[in-house]
């Protein structure tokens, strides 16, 4: 391995590639030295917009990954090939980034750690929220029980997206979208799985749920609007809503305890806060924006990927902590399907 820079592929150049590229040139700590998408005109205007003139562009990601100059490689493409690129990039010696969610299965996804441990290489997976200060001092104060009693916790995706223009653009990038088979699912493992990871990280482990989800405003597979109420082990009580078809669009988790309760808003950050003491506090967005830290997100990700393999430690979000949230998204799946409680882990 290059002892300066960590070398660096993308696999799949589609418009979240962006975000991956980005963070590698910001991070001091790499070099991006290819490209690949099975349409190479992406793959070459990824290229062209991040002044890549000496990337290697691949049509196949088989041929970028037989390259063994790369260390590590960054993978954005559709949900359902996640598990099948990060086990050959294993194969491979490649480290691996990849993007939410993990995988379409539990068994997709336990085939990547399994791989990636046989052939010790990281595996990490981007949920950018973690890294937001605020998320993580909510994560401390709740584990050293600054919350009391946990009584209630939620996570709240409304969100909008235009049924023509997101699902069927006549755009071959776009037409895995709204697909058991390739998306996994719709709102709840694409949009909802963010704060469904926010809030089991905080919470902890989930002991039963039930699920309902529809389609109703969508011509698609999948669901637009999925609700859930759920059991943590810790005796809270849960609840998740995810919908693309709800204006106007905000997003939250909010976590609720005895002595102390937070909601965290749209932009990452504690937007209100109750504890015993001094009581309720508001805080604005432009005082949100003046005294926290900025949250950058897939800049942190990366950042945090690359610090995992130069010093050669775990990354922030592993491939078995990425897998609790799909596990919960998919026994919502199942609760609806089956039309009852369902007790984690499932089998699938």
């Amino acid at each position: 391995m290059n002892e300066k820079k960590v070398r660096v592929g993308i696999i799949g150049c589609g418009i979240v590639a962006g975000s991956h590229v980005s963070g590698y040139l910001k991070s001091g700590m790499a070099e991006i030295i290819a490209l690949s998408d099975s349409r190479v005109e992406r793959a070459k205007a990824l290229a062209e917009k991040y002044s890549l003139p000496r990337v290697g562009i691949y049509e196949n990601y088989e041929d970028l990954l037989k390259d063994r100059n790369i260390d590590a490689v960054s993978i954005c493409t559709p949900h359902h090939l996640h598990a099948e690129i990060t086990v050959k990039a294993a194969e491979q010696g490649k480290h691996v980034l990849c993007e939410k969610p993990i995988a379409i299965s539990l068994k997709q996804a336990d085939e990547m750690i399994r791989a990636c441990r046989r052939n010790e290489v990281k595996l990490a997976v981007v949920f950018q929220n973690r890294f937001s200060p605020d998320v993580q001092r909510v994560k401390k104060e709740f584990e050293r029980g600054d919350f009391g009693i946990p009584i209630y916790g939620e996570a709240v995706v409304k969100w909008y997206r235009e049924d023509k223009s997101y699902y069927h653009m006549d755009d071959v990038a776009k037409s895995w979208r709204g697909k058991w088979s390739t998306e996994g699912g719709g709102a709840l493992i694409n949009q909802t799985i963010h704060l469904v990871d926010m809030l089991q990280w905080i919470m902890g482990p989930v002991e039963y749920l039930y699920g309902i989800y529809d389609t109703m405003m969508h011509n698609i597979e999948t669901e637009d609007i999925a609700v859930s109420i759920l059991k943590f082990k810790n005796g809270a009580i849960g609840f998740i809503l995810g919908s693309v078809n709800l204006q106007p669009q905000e997003d939250w988790v909010a976590i609720y305890g005895s002595k102390k309760s937070i909601v965290i808003g749209s932009d990452k950050m504690v937007a209100k806060e109750w504890d015993e003491k001094s009581g309720t506090r508001v805080r604005s967005v432009e005082e949100r924006k003046e005294t926290l830290t900025p949250f950058i997100g897939h800049d942190d990700a990366v950042r945090d990927f690359l610090e995992a393999i130069v010093l050669d430690r775990a990354p922030a979000v592993p491939g078995e902590e990425a897998r609790k949230s799909l596990e919960i998204v998919l026994a919502i799946y199942k609760s609806h399907r089956t039309g009852g409680r369902v007790t984690l882990p499932i089998v699938e």
